[in-house]
């Protein structure tokens, strides 16, 4: 009774710690003078475009491995090694001149993200599981964004500022930030240890079953498809058609850095309100919200081409981070804690493996593609809001009609007796 007392107090620690890892690690400041950076160190877009393939790749190599090895060897190891070899990969790129080293850097990130991505999820999610507070998942992610607002909001301001002192400033306090972030995910206890055998034949096992898990049972491959589906053209947008999308907008550009504040940080603010919405509308609900406010962004992004197209952007921001916030409640719901990180990791990687083919036929149809005598911009914008509509919606009808899934107790007992979830 006292062991279990004083587990339950330390792992109430973690939520604090995690909070505090949190503001540390959304301190971006890099992100906003990066392209600046390069192209002051001598570097050509091609070479830039080099680095972000190999971060790519590495991502798509290392991402199940990684999530295998986080819940053989530890979250809180995983998640703490990422952040660690993040920071380290940033002060290197602040030190060096040279692009071999920019492109060993990029491997170093690649791997660092393949090492947080489904290990820290999982860390936070089977930290409430343990003290039974699940079910509040949403609720404490919407205050960690508030206190990653208020982080990237700062980073956005002070990025510019200390470039103007140093180009290598930016990226020494973007890497010491990482490193103070992975000193709390360090502080933090894991929550539950793995009685998987720490050898590379039980990882192999591990990632075998948590395939197999993933697609067998029909919840999970559902909620797999769907973030897919739904993720996919959000992701490309912002990476790819969202500063073009702006400047054709006629959104003067010094405005630009107003916008990426109040986009990736003021928004955080909203973050509780997207737990009370999803309390009143649950699962269901919030997938046919989240289709519907896409397909309707979209095309009103695509017929006005004005700069109240801002106020659009910012609605696109909040169903989007919506998204990633309900898509990580409901796929942790499905996933039992022995393989959370894995089928995290399973679900990353099918989402950049498949991102990194499309990014490559929207970049070729923003150069050329045209239809009705939109321009390729307006193009691509309602195409995806007819994918949104004429796609998406009906996969979601055609699901809750059927009104059935498998179980993850099902699947256990038929297929994997020995784990429990």
């Amino acid at each position: 009774m006292k062991k279990n007392l004083h587990m339950a107090k330390q792992l109430k620690k973690n939520i604090p710690l995690y909070y505090l890892a949190t503001i540390f690690r959304n301190l971006w400041i890099s992100m906003p003078i990066a392209v600046l950076y390069y192209l002051d160190r001598g570097i050509t877009f091609f070479q830039m475009g080099s680095i972000e393939a190999i971060i790519a790749v590495v991502v798509i190599l290392t991402d199940i491995p990684s999530g295998a090895f986080a819940d053989i060897f530890g979250r809180k190891l995983s998640v703490g090694l990422g952040f660690t070899i993040w920071g380290l990969s940033l002060i290197l790129t602040g030190i060096s001149t040279h692009f071999w080293v920019y492109f060993f850097a990029g491997i170093m990130m690649g791997l660092s993200d393949s090492l947080i991505s489904g290990a820290e999820k999982a860390l936070f999610y089977d930290t409430l599981k343990e003290l039974k507070q699940e079910s509040l998942y949403l609720k404490y992610l919407g205050r960690k964004d508030i206190f990653g607002a208020f982080s990237i909001i700062i980073a956005s301001i002070s990025g510019g500022f200390l470039y103007t002192i140093n180009i290598s400033l930016p990226l020494y306090a973007h890497g010491i930030a990482s490193l103070i972030a992975a000193a709390f995910i360090f502080s933090m206890k894991e929550p539950t240890e793995s009685e998987s055998p720490k050898t590379i034949t039980g990882q192999i096992e591990l990632i075998t079953h948590s395939l197999s898990f993933t697609w067998k049972t029909k919840k999970v491959r559902f909620l797999l498809i769907v973030n897919i589906l739904v993720l996919m053209i959000p992701m490309i947008f912002v990476n790819i058609m969202e500063q073009p999308y702006l400047r054709q907008s006629m959104v003067p550009v010094i405005y630009f850095g107003v916008i990426f504040a109040c986009t990736r940080g003021l928004i955080g603010f909203f973050g509780p309100l997207r737990y009370k919405i999803e309390q009143k509308i649950g699962e269901k609900g919030s997938f046919f919200l989240i289709v519907g406010i896409f397909a309707a962004m979209f095309l009103l992004m695509a017929l006005i081409l004005r700069p109240i197209g801002v106020l659009f952007l910012f609605l696109l921001f909040f169903t989007r981070d919506y998204t990633w916030s309900v898509m990580d409640k409901y796929t942790n719901d499905h996933i039992p804690s022995d393989k959370r990180a894995t089928v995290l990791s399973i679900i990353n990687f099918a989402l950049n493996l498949i991102y990194s083919g499309l990014a490559l036929l929207i970049g070729l149809a923003l150069d050329r593609f045209r239809l009705f005598g939109l321009s390729p911009m307006q193009t691509l914008l309602l195409i995806f809001s007819i994918f949104f509509a004429a796609v998406i919606l009906p996969l979601l009808v055609k699901y809750y009609s059927t009104n059935s899934s498998n179980s993850v107790k099902s699947y256990v007992q038929e297929n994997d007796p020995i784990v429990k979830p």
